[in-house]
């Protein structure tokens, strides 16, 4: 992978260039990732992280709204925004091909993307932020839900902001909000799918009702749905995939995967068919192990469920499986 110069620029407030900018035209605001400092009436800061996957864009979309507010109400608690990857934003792709995932980068590791991950990290620390935020969109049908990776009262009330739904989990690793829970509340805010304006109003409104928390209270009484993470559905790098019964391939999976999102799946089902007699699935925990005959038998040809599981994330985008995953299992916390 060859080395990149990147910088992180500061800024301590909002051009208002940001109001006419679509996402894909970032960096004409934005040359390089940047982190912006506000000053409002609460000096702990709530952290907000946009644009991590350049195609995800309901975050920005979201500052837009946030910026239009302000310009009619003083900010009730000071802010550091962190706008991601930029030069993604640009090409409208997760990722720039060949370099790392901006939301997998905040364990640490040798290349640049590391380095400035580790950078933003050392300042938002110093800060003692009240809250982080990092809000995402995902390609499959889902419904709003939020990753939260401590059952603490602050993380879950900060989640209730935000969604019925959360998936309490470490998995995948290297991410922003699980890197920040080691030092505040700190959630992934997944916010549907891009492009729908009903995802960015609730991008901003979860972004407003949490500037103006005063002080978190217990998790008693909170109504929220939360889930443990199984494991992360991973596909073979060479397997073809096929969403057409009968088609050439060496998994098949149903057209109507994504319907599958939050709704239970019992015991038995069958997930998928393996046409060609290869395990081309893998099923890893929080740690990285496999836990594939955990979740799965074999019946013949069908993959069949081994207990009850919920599904999140699934998805039939074969770009989306390739780049991350066909999704997750998840079980009642």
């Amino acid at each position: 992978m060859a080395d990149i110069e990147l910088r992180l620029d500061r800024l301590d407030h909002l051009p208002g260039a940001i109001a006419r900018t679509a996402a894909k035209d970032v960096r004409t605001v934005f040359p390089e990732s940047t982190l912006i400092s506000l000053e409002g009436r609460h000096p702990e800061p709530l952290f907000v992280a946009v644009l991590e996957h350049g195609n995800e864009t309901s975050g920005w979309e979201a500052l837009k709204k946030l910026q239009a507010w302000m310009a009619h109400h003083p900010l009730p608690r000071s802010m550091l925004i962190f706008i991601g990857n930029v030069r993604a934003a640009e090409l409208e792709k997760r990722m720039v091909p060949g370099r790392p995932d901006y939301n997998r980068i905040w364990q640490g590791g040798d290349t640049p993307e590391h380095a400035l991950a580790q950078q933003v990290l050392e300042i938002a620390r110093a800060a003692k932020p009240f809250a982080a935020i990092d809000l995402h969109n995902n390609t499959g049908a889902n419904p709003l839900y939020a990753l939260v990776h401590h059952r603490r009262g602050p993380d879950l009330q900060l989640t209730s902001l935000f969604a019925a739904h959360a998936m309490w989990t470490r998995n995948p690793p290297g991410t922003l909000s699980e890197a920040f829970s080691e030092f505040c509340p700190a959630i992934t805010a997944e916010c549907g799918q891009s492009g729908i304006p009903a995802h960015e109003e609730a991008a901003f409104n979860l972004v407003l009702d949490a500037l103006h928390i005063d002080h978190w209270r217990g998790e008693a009484d909170l109504d929220l749905d939360l889930y443990t993470v199984t494991g992360r559905l991973e596909i073979a790098e060479d397997a073809r995939i096929v969403f057409e019964h009968g088609a050439a391939g060496d998994i098949e999976l149903p057209a109507s995967l994504e319907k599958w999102n939050f709704f239970d799946r019992p015991a038995g089902s069958i997930f998928a068919r393996l046409l060609n007699g290869r395990d081309v699935i893998r099923v890893c925990d929080d740690k990285g192990r496999d836990v594939t005959g955990d979740v799965f038998r074999r019946d013949g040809d069908r993959l069949l469920l081994t207990r009850d599981f919920t599904p999140a994330m699934l998805t039939v985008d074969e770009t989306a499986i390739r780049a991350d995953c066909l999704g997750y299992l998840m079980e009642k916390a």
